[in-house]
């Protein structure tokens, strides 16, 4: 995902195919086992985790640092 919440390469195509086959009620297991070698339950799982992970890191990152201090953001690149 272009936000950089999703943490490596697996994880963002994962989040990608939840998302396309979501309007399908999700992707059937003849799908899921030749793209990820996981079953169908493993990848709910794994969806469920990285979803999680991106959101504790979102929250986090919007609470202000202890001290009352806000957290440094990252600067575009001088180019």
């Amino acid at each position: 995902m272009s936000n950089g919440f999703i943490a490596d390469r697996f994880a963002h195509d994962i989040v990608t195919f939840m998302r396309n086959w979501a309007p399908y009620g999700g992707p059937p297991a003849d799908e899921v086992l030749p793209e990820f070698g996981l079953t169908r339950e493993q990848l709910v799982t794994r969806y469920q985790e990285i979803m999680a992970a991106a959101a504790a890191r979102r929250a986090s990152a919007s609470r202000p640092a202890p001290g009352g201090f806000a957290r440094p953001t990252r600067r575009p690149a001088a180019g």
